[in-house]
């Protein structure tokens, strides 16, 4: 659409290609990221064919100059130099060369926007040490001086990214010659006084001193060589003329001449000119020194390597395949017309005919593209997940009944790991008292007769000695007993067999009963603080009687049990039980019933809450006095108040009793 555009704007009294690329560059550039979108893409190189066809490179360029800028958040007190930098340092900077972008839809592009100057910033922040090393520290002193937030990339700098272009580029792509160009302008780069140095060789190769750098460059030689015979390949093929007639061809308004090698003979010149290139890439005497250029022999092509070497930045387009380049718009054209102009209904009785410009057969062609791709599986089914643990009925907040029963599950799983724990420590108790016991058995003395030679040490009575004299003496030694050292060995393994069992985690039902008793006792006081009602209470005080008829030894002795036990009881006794006058005489009875729970329920014993039982409830103390229960008898004492009591009495019998004691 845009090249016919193009051309008919080229014509007499019109305004112009450049203002037609304009307008184009001008929309595509408006869209959201509009540098990762495929498409954009592709309709950006075409336009950058159609102005370097049309000689309008620079009106291109400077569009696209001027986004480059937008995108790296450049403003008017900002120098070119920190812009540069910032491009090569930022991640938000449209990357045209690296990563995905390498297709081909994006050749013509790279090369409009890149630009050599980079290099110029790395040489001004190095100082001259880039002919010592090229590290990172370069770069970070270079960011420390810029005041840049990141440190700059290595993979960003110019030098690497054309040289990944040229490796990308096919070898058939007539800007292939002018990637080279570009590339090789950077690798033999001879920096000299405008940068404050001294002349001397070339600085592309110390940019290629470490280990990835190296097979990069490597690739290139070896893609030098590759392209050098596709190109000797082509030159040697026959040429197939155009499938146009001259007729046609001039029919055509602005038709550039053929001013440039045709082929094959184009694919001659590109088989020398790689080949110089290689020459140019191999030799390590340019990068050493500064060469005397009109020494070199023919084949350096002197000329040409002045040329590079003295940053001159015109593109060498005599080898750009031009007939390739204007045959390729030439076939784009002639579809386009050959689509516009064909009857409509042939269109029409054409089934494999797909009309891609008219919008009323849009949804037809959509639902054409979507019958090509596989149906997409159903969405998986959903799974029922069950809750680790369930949730409290509504039934057991009002029904003591049901409120018993569901304790009685889960506090039926507590008690028997209790008792589980506690039998495992009384286990482990009499394999250790074993274990001390036949600790003793282990070694025992027994009687022996050792015979022992006692030497003569000298002369008596001027007798000479007749030997050493043998004795028998009668000891006791230590002898280890083999029966006891086996069972000493057995207990030891069962003790540490019980010691790793008792290390596992507790089974996940365990965890499940505690946490479903804690969530109903939560329920539960929290209903009768928001609404306190007798059915309520009644539930509450069924709830805590049934927690403590599972206080047993078995939960006493087991700390875990025992504390979470005691936490309910006290819950459930602070809100439902203490200062409840009609379960007074209930706690009492429970308590001298068991009397290993009276410091569990002492506290929840308020007789003063019910003076019309206390002479009954202090009887029943007293009754229960019996020497091995002095000590509960003496706390249940001390929660009575005889004062408050009898004041409590003599109000009640006045003249006029107050409404509470």
């Amino acid at each position: 659409l845009f090249q016919t555009h193009v051309v008919e704007s080229s014509r007499p009294g019109r305004v112009g290609p450049a203002a037609v690329l304009e307008f184009w560059v001008g929309i595509l550039t408006q869209q959201n990221l509009w540098y990762r979108d495929r498409t954009v893409l592709f309709l950006m190189d075409q336009i950058c064919r159609s102005a370097f066809t049309h000689h309008q490179e620079e009106c291109v360029q400077r569009l696209l100059y001027q986004q480059h800028k937008i995108a790296l958040g450049y403003h008017g007190d900002r120098g070119l130099l920190s812009s540069l930098v910032g491009w090569i340092a930022g991640n938000a900077t449209p990357s045209f060369i690296e990563g995905q972008s390498l297709s081909g839809e994006v050749r013509t592009l790279t090369l409009v926007l890149s630009n050599c100057r980079i290099r110029a910033v790395i040489l001004c922040e190095t100082e001259g040490n880039i002919f010592a090393a090229f590290s990172p520290k370069i770069l970070q002193k270079a960011q420390q001086r810029l005041k840049l937030p990141v440190a700059p990339s290595l993979q960003r700098l110019q030098v690497y990214r054309w040289a990944c272009q040229a490796l990308s580029t096919p070898p058939d792509h007539p800007l292939l010659p002018l990637v080279w160009q570009r590339f090789l302008q950077l690798y033999l780069r001879q920096p000299g006084p405008e940068y404050g140095l001294d002349a001397g060789g070339c600085i592309g190769r110390r940019f290629f001193q470490g280990s990835t750098q190296a097979v990069l460059l490597r690739d290139l030689r070896q893609r030098l060589q590759e392209v050098s015979d596709f190109h000797h390949a082509a030159s040697q093929a026959l040429r197939v003329p155009p499938t146009h007639t001259p007729s046609q061809g001039e029919d055509r308004p602005n038709s550039p001449p053929h001013l440039f090698l045709t082929s094959p003979q184009i694919h001659t010149e590109l088989v020398r000119l790689f080949g110089v290139f290689a020459v140019w890439l191999d030799d390590e005497t340019l990068q050493k020194k500064e060469v005397y250029l009109p020494s070199l022999p023919p084949q350096y092509d002197p000329q040409r390597l002045a040329k590079v070497m003295h940053k001159q930045q015109e593109l060498w387009v005599e080898y750009v395949d031009q007939e390739r380049v204007q045959y390729d718009e030439r076939e784009v054209l002639d579809l386009w017309d050959k689509v516009k102009n064909e009857p409509t209904f042939i269109q029409s009785n054409n089934h494999a005919f797909t009309d891609y410009t008219n919008p009323s057969a849009a949804r037809k062609r959509i639902q054409s593209n979507l019958q090509k791709h596989t149906i997409p599986r159903p969405l998986p089914e959903l799974q029922s997940q069950r809750a680790p643990v369930p949730e409290v009925p509504s039934a057991c907040l009002a029904d003591p009944a049901a409120a018993s029963t569901l304790l009685q599950q889960d506090l039926c799983c507590l008690q028997e790991q209790a008792r589980f724990a506690v039998s495992r420590e009384a286990q482990q108790v009499a394999l250790e008292s074993e274990l001390l016991e036949n600790l003793p058995l282990l070694y025992r003395n027994r009687p022996e007769q050792v015979t022992m030679a006692l030497e003569c040490r000298g002369q008596r009575g001027g007798q000479p000695c007749q030997g050493a004299a043998h004795i028998t003496v009668t000891c006791e030694c230590v002898q280890k007993q083999e029966a006891v050292e086996t069972q000493i060995v057995s207990l030891r393994s069962d003790i540490k067999q019980l010691q790793t069992e008792a290390k596992t985690p507790p089974p996940q039902s365990l965890a499940q009963a505690a946490v479903h008793t804690e969530k109903f006792i939560t329920a539960l006081v929290n209903l009768y603080k928001a609404k306190p009602t007798a059915a309520v209470q009644s539930v509450g005080v069924a709830a805590f009687y049934k927690v403590v008829s599972f206080v047993c030894e078995d939960t006493l002795r087991h700390p875990p049990t025992r504390q979470y036990l005691s936490s309910c009881v006290e819950i459930l006794g602070q809100v439902f039980i203490q200062g409840n006058q009609a379960e007074c005489g209930r706690v009492l009875s429970t308590i001298l019933e068991q009397r290993r729970l009276c410091p569990l329920l002492s506290p929840f014993f308020t007789p003063n809450a019910a003076p019309n039982q206390l002479v009954s409830l202090y009887k029943e103390v007293v009754t229960s006095l019996h020497p091995d229960s002095a000590d509960v008898i003496f706390m249940l004492l001390t929660k009575v108040s005889t004062r408050h009591s009898l004041g409590c009495f003599s109000l009640r019998h006045s003249a006029s009793p107050p409404s509470r004691c």
